[in-house]
């Protein structure tokens, strides 16, 4: 089975996502995987001329074309709570690029998963939303319910299906819409799809 997400190489295959702009070149020069472009909410106050990364990302979008868009989101924890009109932003102009150019988003979540999903309802109404991947999922069922409804998938690591509650959070989550990844730490790929598929039930999972 593939990474679903993760920010470094990974023989398996999968989705490997910037977290700064710095980033673009690296991963997409990784063979064997599929690049994701973006910056990560914790450097979205870091971008300085929003208008020009739009731009820039749709002509990455244009020259590879079979990349994905990320990772963005929204973080309200305490340290990066101050940059959240700045997340924001950067947000909207990341869903709007991968909306133009039909690319999943890879979304990170802390502290705001009602503002998120409130934001992807709107762009549902105005028929403007992408797919989207939640990444590190570890919100409850009935959330997990409303996302899934807007066509969300999830995507979870060794630290999410290692908490008490995993179980609870992700055993009902149907097939082929939750999948492993190993996020920033690719040396506990083997522990986590075994994990992963014990959770789910010794499922053949795609």
């Amino acid at each position: 089975m593939k990474d679903y997400h993760t920010h470094h190489p990974n023989t398996a295959g999968g989705s490997i996502c910037a977290v700064t702009r710095a980033d673009w070149e690296r991963v997409a020069a990784v063979p064997g995987m599929t690049p994701a472009f973006g910056v990560h909410p914790w450097h979205a106050h870091e971008v300085q001329d929003p208008a020009d990364f739009a731009f820039e990302l749709d002509d990455w979008l244009y020259r590879h074309p079979s990349a994905e868009v990320g990772e963005t989101g929204l973080d309200a924890s305490d340290k990066w709570q101050h940059t959240l009109e700045a997340q924001r932003l950067l947000l909207h102009l990341h869903l709007g690029a991968a909306f133009r150019h039909d690319r999943l988003v890879h979304l990170h979540c802390v502290r705001c998963h009602a503002e998120l999903l409130g934001i992807l309802k709107e762009r549902a109404r105005c028929n403007t939303l992408p797919r989207v991947l939640l990444h590190a999922w570890n919100g409850s069922h009935e959330m997990a319910r409303e996302f899934l409804a807007l066509g969300a998938i999830f995507s979870v690591g060794l630290r999410e299906l290692s908490h008490s509650r995993a179980e609870e959070r992700y055993a009902r989550i149907p097939e082929g819409k939750i999948f492993p990844e190993s996020d920033d730490a690719p040396e506990n790929w083997a522990r986590t799809l075994a994990l992963f598929r014990l959770m789910r039930g010794g499922l053949n999972l795609r």
